[in-house]
């Protein structure tokens, strides 16, 4: 299953982490060194600046967020780097390094973001080792960044229990926002979503097909009626697992309700969608023989049929019921004969 799109928190981290970090670095950073007269650092923290502004836009077009948040870090290491060697405003760039574990901590899996935090605190032992050697002029001694190093890490220990504790809560309340609780599938509001960013893709590039699928389980009231809703519900499991394991991992496979479910395909044909479908019905038949059971169906193609959702849910569900009418009159024909 795939979602086409980045979800919203992340959005949230990247343009408020940067709005941050590039309001902050001016108002206490360039606007500073300037005033001081310090232009080169000026300079050098004003181009950080820039660089973190295009990766905003950059994001914006392409919604990379991978490539967008390494870009954010890349840039923390080093203007958080160039504070250690220099200062900063009158000593007091270290200061800023206890920024980076919350940043990371927010916008990385936990081992990532251990990772980004042991590879800034091994840039610092390099450079103070570098300065041991002569090699660099470090602003300062060992006492200070052993100290300021202490309160790095155990603010790094903070945020890593902070980040386990909320990733475990924001995956337990996506489940519940995302998945329905009987099926395991997407749930109504989650494919309607997924299809409302399938359309607008599909309104961007009209060399990708992609097609809808609405289902409904043929006389399955009859269940619920004759043999109770514990076994509707077990029988409704069942059609889902067929369903996802008739369907590729980057579909969308959905119950919207009830015994109905959708199924959005990307760059699909629809012949052998229509194939597939048939495969699907001939293997609920079988399973679900004693019940008398099958699956009724409509396709609509995106964006060749429409982008609009209320259209296209509506031009599926009219052929849906049609192929139910059309299977209740061969059945009907069929009783006439005997």
């Amino acid at each position: 299953m795939a979602n086409p799109d980045t979800p919203p928190y992340k959005d949230m981290f990247i343009y408020t982490f940067s709005f941050v970090g590039i309001s902050t670095t001016l108002v206490f950073g360039v606007f500073q060194h300037f005033k001081a007269g310090n232009y080169y650092s000026s300079l050098f923290e004003l181009l950080l600046c820039v660089l973190a502004l295009l990766n905003v836009i950059y994001y914006c077009r392409k919604r990379n967020y991978i490539l967008a948040s390494n870009v954010i870090l890349v840039l923390m290491v080093i203007i958080l780097t160039f504070l250690i060697i220099t200062g900063g405003l009158y000593g007091t760039g270290i200061y800023w390094i206890y920024t980076f574990p919350l940043l990371t901590f927010f916008m990385k899996p936990l081992k990532q973001a251990v990772v980004w935090n042991v590879g800034l605190v091994m840039v610092f032992l390099i450079l103070y080792w570098l300065k041991e050697k002569g090699v660099v002029n470090l602003h300062y001694n060992w006492i200070n960044l052993r100290q300021a190093l202490g309160a790095y890490l155990a603010v790094a220990m903070l945020s890593s229990f902070y980040s386990l504790i909320l990733n475990n809560l924001m995956k337990r309340l996506e489940v519940r926002a995302t998945v329905d609780p009987l099926t395991g599938l997407y749930n109504r509001a989650f494919v309607l979503d997924i299809l409302s960013k399938f359309t607008e893709i599909g309104e961007r590039d009209k060399n990708i097909e992609y097609c809808v699928d609405y289902l409904d389980v043929d006389n399955f009231k009859r269940v619920n009626d004759l043999y109770g809703h514990n076994k509707g519900d077990l029988v409704l499991r069942e059609v889902a697992r067929i369903l996802q394991e008739n369907f590729r991992s980057g579909d969308v496979v959905g119950r919207i309700g009830g015994d109905e479910f959708i199924v959005i395909v990307y760059n699909c044909k629809k012949e052998a969608l229509f194939k597939r479908l048939e495969r699907i019905r001939e293997i609920i038949e079988g399973a679900f023989r004693k019940y008398d059971l099958s699956v009724s169906y409509g396709i609509v193609t995106v964006p060749s049929e429409g982008t609009d959702i209320n259209l296209i849910l509506k031009l599926a569900d009219e052929r849906m019921y049609e192929m139910k009418r059309r299977k209740k009159g061969i059945n009907f024909s069929r009783e006439e004969k005997a």
